[in-house]
């Protein structure tokens, strides 16, 4: 029983190991992210957004994983209070070093996606501009803002 707790107590410190440097991947990645929308890098989000979801996929692996060893509703703390103090501390700390990389990924997420919203807003009132421009009717829709719809193509024959 000793060693199957002690096996146990390796395999809990290994997952949530792999899982804090899985989320400091992701962290790495959505930081990318952010750059690469600050510098209007297409490429740049892309390969990004690759990342995070390889980082992501590991990450719910890595919980699967957990779950059928540990059980589908355990936490960190009703794991660690089975093992003796020592153990139990080495665990809980590891699992607050994952907590705080989560959170950190969160808050970072969190900023990316109001970046891409404003980025997103920004680029559709262009394309408002423009379409005002090139609207020969200049009439406003039910939204506000100049429709373009489809272009009407229309002449008189004035040699008949």
């Amino acid at each position: 029983m000793k060693n199957a707790s002690l096996e146990s107590a390796r395999a809990l410190t290994h997952t949530l190991e792999t899982m804090i440097e899985q989320h400091g991947v992701l962290l790495e990645a959505v930081l990318e992210h952010r750059a690469a929308l600050s510098r209007a890098d297409r490429d740049g989000v892309a390969q990004a957004m690759r990342v995070q979801t390889e980082a992501i996929d590991r990450i719910r692996e890595i919980d699967r994983g957990r779950r059928k060893v540990f059980g589908q509703a355990t936490t960190v703390q009703d794991i660690a209070s089975a093992f003796p103090e020592e153990i139990r501390t080495e665990l809980l700390d590891l699992g607050a070093k994952l907590r705080e990389s989560i959170e950190k990924v969160r808050a970072e997420q969190a900023v990316v996606q109001a970046a891409s919203r404003a980025l997103l807003g920004h680029m559709e009132g262009l394309f408002r501009q423009v379409s005002a421009r090139l609207s020969h009717a200049g009439t406003y829709g039910r939204g506000g803002c100049i429709e373009t719809g489809q272009q009407i193509v229309s002449g008189i024959d004035l040699t008949r």
